[in-house]
């Protein structure tokens, strides 16, 4: 028995259980025009209801047309902002980005992307928004 009992006290004084509670969640929401259907989904882990990183990606298909005018306002957003992003896809027919939101962004950003710092708060407004989360 006091093995064990010093074993564990091992595992706990080395910060082997850190990150335990640590969650990722996710919240999504699809919206159809004539020739666009446009997927954005939120990504962000927490622990203790405070959120730690948040991911929001927008996936865009639709006609070319469409995606030339995507391209264009995203990437005005994207020279405003100075927010680092990922393309992850890039065709005549879809236009998905990737921005990681750092949370020490200005209050503007983090209004513009509907960021709360507080898990509750924020699922509360994304669900407010029309978003699914799971």
């Amino acid at each position: 028995m006091k093995k064990i009992i010093i074993i564990l006290s091992c595992f706990l004084l080395t910060g082997c259980f850190e990150n335990s509670g640590y969650i990722v969640k996710s919240c999504y929401k699809e919206e159809k025009s004539n020739d666009l259907k446009v997927t954005t989904t939120y990504i962000f882990g927490f622990k203790n209801d405070i959120i730690n990183n948040v991911k929001v990606i927008y996936d865009n298909v639709g006609n070319e047309n469409s995606i030339k005018s995507v391209k264009l306002s995203l990437e005005s957003q994207n020279n405003y902002s100075n927010l680092k992003y990922n393309l992850l896809v890039d065709n005549n027919e879809q236009y998905k980005i990737e921005y990681n939101i750092p949370l020490d962004s200005t209050n503007e950003i983090l209004d513009k992307f509907n960021i709360k710092k507080s898990r509750t708060d924020f699922v509360k407004n994304l669900k407010s928004l029309g978003y699914t989360c799971e």
